[in-house]
């Protein structure tokens, strides 16, 4: 009687390990997405910080020359470096009344495609008064001359 019930559970041992390898390849999947998320966002967390300290060097260059108007070799050389940075990058200044001035570096924005089914990441717009065409991330200084 012994023998006929070993015979019986000689399949499902097979079948534990076939549902534990799943469980491991289901797991594996999740961790590299969850890696491939981390490595989309520190991408984009790196541009973002390169167009900071750009529009601040670019903010002290246009403070130095006395304001949004004139343009001089500093304002020049940020905005060639802003271009070599960044994807397309662009430096540009407008007047906010007074004294105050916004200067703004916008770049090629990385698009990311979410999954199928999930919903769309929200974008938070971090421009002060600026318009920026689809497909472009900015980030925007205010200053005083």
């Amino acid at each position: 009687m012994r023998a006929g019930r070993e015979r019986d559970l000689r399949g499902a041992t097979l079948l534990e390990v076939a549902v534990a390898l799943g469980m491991m390849a289901t797991c594996a999947l999740g961790l590299m997405s969850t890696h491939l998320g981390m490595a989309r966002h520190a991408q984009v967390a790196q541009a973002r910080e390169r167009a900071a300290f750009a529009a601040s060097a670019f903010a002290e260059a246009l403070r130095a020359a006395g304001g949004a108007g004139p343009t001089t070799a500093a304002t020049d050389k940020w905005k060639a470096l802003t271009a070599a940075i960044l994807p397309d990058g662009q430096s540009s200044t407008s007047s906010a009344g007074g004294d105050a001035s916004i200067a703004t570096v916008s770049w090629a924005a990385a698009r990311f495609v979410a999954a199928p089914g999930s919903a769309a990441p929200s974008r938070v717009v971090p421009c002060i008064d600026a318009t920026v065409p689809e497909g472009r991330d900015c980030v925007a200084l205010a200053f005083l001359r």
